[in-house]
């Protein structure tokens, strides 16, 4: 293998919801991992989620940024089994902006 070789994958947490193949189990002995933690979080996550909804007001944007801070956090605790991702945050949003979800009912 050249010295310089680097392999960059993307794949989901191991464990519950996401059973697929084992990534570490099949690579890991022979290939060092790095798991970097979330870093889209609070004014980033804030500011990703404006592009998708622009039309969507910001106090309920910040409702959902605070929402899902707070399910994320849950789910490494323990309290709960799913662990939210952004990409379910930016799902909604995708809904608020085309109308699909009525804002008035959710915030």
């Amino acid at each position: 293998m050249h010295p310089d070789f680097r392999m960059l994958v993307l794949a989901n947490r191991p464990g519950f919801p996401f059973l697929g193949n084992d990534f570490f189990g099949a690579l890991g002995i022979e290939t060092p991992i790095h798991n970097p933690s979330n870093s889209i979080t609070g004014p980033a996550e804030l500011a990703m989620l404006k592009q998708y909804g622009p039309d969507v007001p910001e106090a309920t944007l910040q409702k959902l940024v605070a929402a899902f801070g707070e399910l994320r956090s849950m789910a490494d605790q323990g309290t709960i089994t799913y662990p939210y991702s952004t990409r379910e945050v930016v799902n909604i949003v995708k809904h608020l902006q085309v109308g699909g979800l009525m804002q008035c009912i959710l915030f």
